[in-house]
């Protein structure tokens, strides 16, 4: 070949090299495959996100955001495939595939996805495993596939690690040791803290790195068709054959690790408890023979686990007050905070919780060392209303991890008084009604702090003879100074009546809180010809 002849060759291949180079940048990598609930996107040359809607492209540096219930999942054009579960931020980072090499990075900032490779990357792997990876990467940890499917979870610090079916590596590239840990089907490990080492890796399933629940598909979590163990048709009719993958434990994206093998019991407090109280609720709850495990009996524990989690409320008004509370108990410490809301004007729910600063400063059993821990706690909530009280039971379980990888203070209890308002109005002219909230109290967690909650003294009223049941879905606007709020009777019922308090607006605050404010609540009580008297409280947004 002449020297023009080579130099116009090497020339069409630069020119053909770039525009593979820039036209794959700029080319989609995979397609949204399956979609439930609401999943956003943040394009990188866009400026706002955007819904996302079955059968949209896929580009490297796309941001996806699934909500709470809503699950995504991405087949890439190599057949990799990324499913994202609820509560999950994760980027597409990199992607590229040459036919010979294929590289994928997927940015995990919080949740858990599940990963899991075509045949196409598994032949790849076999012939040349350096050359080509298929990874997640968080804060802390880089989990790569060699083959087959993963879930990966990452939250406050912890990234969990657990291979459904087939093997990969686990490490943190900021660790001194950068120690590479190699992971199996049926194994769980775990890299804590911005630092931390893969722990060794033991048995256990995809409940143990968090999760609000399987991506689309994965166990048959969504919908009636799966099986929950060995995969099946969930109600977006997608088969998958990712062994072991059940419904996930923990609703929140915490971690509850399994005890360290061996499993050794080092000792024990009878509970860990405390109450919670305010102007309009009151709550008790226990965590229940509180066992601690490790290495050795007099060693350090690594794990604990409550044998149970048990409690009593009482509330009134409004649904409730109630954010977490401080537990003490055998000469330790903790806290107990709400990780949902709770709505005890219901007669049942769920509740999850994350136990935070656990302090144990004269050690457990064998153990005389301090030691810190932490943990999550979930379970359930039922009770009635008796007379004006809804009055009911908690039950539910609770464990975690030591040393402690989460801290928060406890949530004060809003029972300091900030400010007081009277509230007055009235409706009609022929025919009327006035009604006044006296004495109306809101109350925080200091004198300055904002309201969480309010509760009136006393509720009083007249009307026109006979008039009151005439207002029943009516609103009377009421007013005290430039503080407003709508009082409207649902219910008049022979001598009983029931209302809203609605649209409360406080522009200047109350007392020593002067930011603005809006609140709601509830009211009931009885009446007679024309006269009402009762009660109301509620809730400060």
């Amino acid at each position: 070949m002449t020297m023009k002849r080579l130099s116009l060759a090497c020339g069409f291949l630069a020119f053909a090299l770039l525009f593979t180079l820039t036209g794959a940048a700029a080319a989609p990598v995979g397609k949204v495959t399956r979609l439930e609930g609401r999943v956003d996107v943040l394009k990188t040359s866009q400026k706002v996100v955007k819904n996302v809607s079955l059968g949209d492209s896929v580009d490297v540096g796309d941001i996806y955001r699934a909500k709470t219930n809503s699950r995504a999942e991405i087949t890439f054009f190599n057949k990799n495939i990324l499913r994202i579960a609820p509560a999950t931020r994760v980027q597409i980072s990199e992607y590229s595939d040459d036919g010979t090499r294929s590289n994928q990075i997927m940015k995990l900032e919080r949740g858990r996805v599940e990963a899991r490779s075509g045949e196409e990357f598994i032949k790849k792997v076999s012939s040349f495993a350096e050359g080509n990876k298929f990874e997640v990467h968080t804060p802390n940890a880089v989990a790569g596939i060699r083959g087959s499917g993963m879930a990966v979870g990452y939250a406050q610090m912890v990234t969990g690690l657990f291979f459904s079916t087939g093997k990969g590596y686990f490490y943190n590239p900021n660790s001194v040791d950068r120690k590479v840990v190699n992971v199996t089907a049926g194994f769980v490990s775990f890299v804590v803290g911005a630092s931390g080492s893969p722990s060794r890796p033991v048995q256990g399933n995809a409940s143990y790195v968090g999760g609000a629940g399987a991506a689309p598909g994965a166990g048959g979590a969504i919908g009636n068709g799966g099986t929950g163990t060995t995969g099946g048709t969930g109600a977006t009719g997608l088969n998958t054959e990712v062994a072991s993958l059940t419904s996930v434990v923990n609703t929140g994206y915490t971690f509850t690790p399994p005890p360290v093998i061996p499993n050794v019991f080092v000792g024990s407090v009878e509970s860990l408890s405390g109450t919670y109280h305010d102007p309009l609720e009151t709550v008790n709850i226990s965590l229940n023979n509180v066992k601690f495990y490790g290495p050795t009996a007099t060693g350090t524990p690594q794990s604990w686990k409550a044998d149970s989690v048990s409690g009593t409320y009482s509330s009134v008004g409004e649904g409730s007050s109630f954010q977490g509370v401080a537990l003490s108990g055998g000469g330790m410490t903790a806290n107990l905070i709400l990780t949902n809301e709770v709505d005890t004007g219901k007669d049942s729910g769920n509740w999850t919780a994350s136990i935070t600063s656990g302090n144990a400063p004269e050690g457990v059993g064998t153990c005389k060392s301090a030691f810190t821990f932490s943990g999550t706690a979930s379970g359930t909530w039922s009770g009635a209303l008796v007379g004006t009280t809804h009055q009911g039971t908690i039950s539910g379980i609770a464990d975690g991890v030591v040393p402690s990888v989460l801290t928060q203070e406890p949530v004060a209890a809003p029972n300091t008084v900030v400010g007081t308002m009277d509230f007055f109005g009235s409706v009609g002219t022929t025919t009327w009604m006035q009604v006044e909230l006296n004495n109306v109290k809101f109350y925080g967690s200091s004198a300055t702090a904002k309201p969480q909650i309010w509760q009136a003294g006393s509720v009083s009223g007249t009307s026109s003879a006979g008039a009151l049941p005439s207002f029943v879905n009516v609103d009377v606007p009421l007013h005290s100074g430039a503080n407003t709020a709508v009082f409207t009777i649902y219910s008049a019922d022979g001598a009983n009546w029931k209302a809203s308090v609605s649209n409360g607006n406080a522009p200047s605050g109350v007392g020593g809180y002067t930011g603005a404010m809006t609140f709601s609540g509830s009211a009931n009580g009885t009446y007679t010809s024309t006269t009402l008297n009762g009660a109301a409280s509620g809730k400060v947004k």
